[in-house]
Formats: structure tokens, sequence, C-alpha cells
């Protein structure tokens, strides 16, 4: 008889909560902070696109500034927008970092559960 890979497992019941084998505090869904920040970003490129787009004048201003711009001043920009994307990923990063180390502290501050049987 061959033995399965999961022969060794042990069936947790779903009704009994003292079965589970973590005692980590329940906390909530994760948030998506890298999606937040990102999905702001495009609303507010989309903005802004919408605001040039729907005025004529600036429109014409946009087309004459990119027909007249320099190497140097498409270099800039690029650098820029290179700048603005990692500055954006960072806070991301932070915000889940501050979110992960929020949640290990609601672990370590709940009282652990009492083993007494009264």
């Amino acid at each position: 008889m061959t033995a399965t890979p999961t022969a060794d497992l042990e069936l947790l019941s779903v009704d009994d909560p003292s079965a589970s084998p973590s005692t980590s505090v329940a906390t909530g869904p994760r948030v998506r902070w890298a999606a937040i920040v990102w999905g702001l970003t495009f609303a507010a490129i989309a903005a802004g696109g919408f605001a040039v787009a729907s005025s004529p004048a600036a429109m014409a201003w946009l087309i004459d500034a990119v027909a007249d711009a320099e190497l140097t001043t498409a270099i800039a920009a690029c650098l820029f927008l290179v700048g603005g994307l990692v500055t954006i990923a960072g806070v991301a990063g932070l915000l889940r970092r501050a979110q992960r180390s929020l949640e290990g502290r609601r672990m370590h501050q709940s009282e652990p559960e009492s083993t007494r049987q009264t």
C-alpha cells in the first residue's frame, strides 16, 4: 500500500475553535495600499489629462511646449517621471510596512488565552 503525501496531516474541525493550531488574533482583510496609491495616482493623471484636453488654450500650449522642447528638457522630464514613479512605489511600501507593524503590535498586545478551567 502506498502512502499518500497527506496521510500524516490531521484534519481540523471547523466547529471546534480550540482545534485551530494558530493562536493569533483574527484580523480583518488587509488593505491593498499599492492599489490605493497607484489608483489615486492614475486618477489624478486622468483628471489632469481631461483638464488639458477639454481646454483648447491648454491643448495649444501643450502642443507648443512639446514642439519646442529640447533634448535636455525631454531627458529632465523623463527623469522626473521615473523619480515620481519610484516615490509613489516607496510610499506604497511604507504604508504596507506600517500596516504590518501595526498588526504585529496588536497581536503582541492581546492577552493570551487562559488555560485555567473553572
